[in-house]
């Protein structure tokens, strides 16, 4: 197998053509860049993949795709191989040139110290309106001390209306795994577990799976209040230090809960904790084909009051840490903490109202494969932190700081 049959076009959440159709394209997009720069030092896999989900995402069809595609193949040799010299919907692919390598985002700078670093972080800090507009918790005090929440709520899977109080009796739930993706240019969504459309007349289209169980997942102050009370950082005084974290959840009677957690440090790239954590309510699903989490984990499992200890200190996460994540609304909320100083890749690199997947931005940016099987908090969150470092120039594979 030769190393260009290893590349893949970028899975988007609306596909302006077929995934053969594209993966095709973007073979032939490589082999005229090495054409093109047969000698060059830089990872032409990588921009090549680059450059073809830029035209994808510009692009409201299979036809307007392949003009833009077309149009980027006749750029590319009346440029004989400057890529420097190539825009996609008005903006050049590549912002600068260091000797002869091929750069997109972050090249490391070998002599970046450690306030360069820190300046470059508190930069990309998001304010509060931001954090707020895509679903953190930032101050329990903007919040109603008192509010009645619901007594009946929809099943996250099928979304059937159930009483929350009788949510261990048992009944049939029939669901999709995976989310539905729409095809733009058939005009159709299909569900990638099992291929079924959504205009199908089958009765598969309700549903693959079948579960004993309907689930949900509290997304307001209040619901998540029901499970056990926030914790503000603001009240933790301690060092100044850079976290990126990961949680692995599960569905529980009362709700979403955490399952696992890893905090992996900035700097030295170690991994501080990695525990399998007891949740509050008894467990309904621990979504194994995500969270990779299994029965026998919880063996040497913590309880989430012990967990809550030990990281919330002076030493690991209080008011001065920059926390990093993906998504990162998610595991704080399941962690029922409030933080203000948050870093999430999900918002930086959000294109207009979608959101790209972590496992998107990894392989566009990294080039690296992750949940290519069951989800691994410890992947996900160093997959995360170096998004980062590649973002702002850092090395990779340097650990000692000092």
């Amino acid at each position: 197998m030769s190393k260009n049959a290893l590349i893949r076009p970028v899975d988007l959440t609306s596909q302006p053509a077929p995934y053969q159709e594209r993966n095709k394209i973007l073979h032939k997009l490589l082999e005229l860049m090495q054409r093109l720069r047969p000698n060059t030092k830089g990872n032409l896999e990588k921009l090549a993949i680059y450059m073809e989900s830029c035209v994808a995402k510009k692009s409201p069809s299979g036809q307007s795709y392949r003009f833009n595609m077309s149009v980027l193949f006749r750029d590319l040799n009346k440029a004989k191989g400057d890529f420097y010299q190539i825009k996609i919907a008005g903006k050049s692919v590549l912002k600068r040139k260091i000797g002869d390598q091929v750069t997109n985002i972050g090249d490391a700078d070998p002599n970046i110290t450690v306030p360069q670093i820190m300046e470059k972080l508190n930069k990309l800090i998001h304010d509060k309106k931001s954090l707020v507009d895509n679903g953190y918790i930032m101050d329990v005090f903007d919040y109603p001390s008192v509010e009645i929440v619901s007594t009946h709520v929809s099943c996250d899977r099928c979304n059937m209306k159930f009483e929350k109080k009788k949510i261990m009796e048992k009944t049939l739930c029939k669901y999709h795994i995976l989310k539905k993706q729409y095809d733009r240019e058939t005009k159709t969504t299909t569900y990638p577990c099992c291929g079924e459309s959504s205009t199908s007349t089958s009765l598969m289209r309700l549903g693959c799976k079948t579960h004993l169980h309907h689930v949900f997942r509290g997304s307001t102050y209040s619901e998540l209040r029901e499970i056990s009370v926030f914790t503000s950082t603001e009240t933790i005084d301690g060092d100044s230090n850079v976290l990126a974290l990961d949680c692995e959840m599960a569905f529980t009677s009362k709700g979403y809960e955490m399952i696992r957690l890893t905090i992996v440090d900035f700097f030295t790239s170690q991994i501080l904790l990695d525990e399998i954590v007891k949740p509050l309510g008894e467990v309904i699903d621990l979504n194994t084909l995500f969270s990779g989490v299994r029965d026998d984990d919880f063996i040497n499992s913590i309880s989430y009051e012990e967990l809550v200890g030990r990281i919330l200190n002076k030493a690991l996460i209080n008011r001065n840490s920059i926390l990093i994540g993906h998504g990162l609304e998610n595991d704080l909320n399941v962690m029922r903490i409030t933080h203000k100083k948050i870093i999430d890749t999900a918002i930086i690199f959000q294109k207009g109202k979608f959101k790209t997947s972590l496992k998107n931005l990894s392989f566009e940016y990294l080039s690296r494969r992750i949940q290519t099987g069951e989800h691994d908090s410890s992947e996900d969150a160093i997959a995360t932190m170096d998004i980062v470092k590649k973002k702002i120039g850092m090395s990779l594979t340097k650990r000692d700081w000092h």
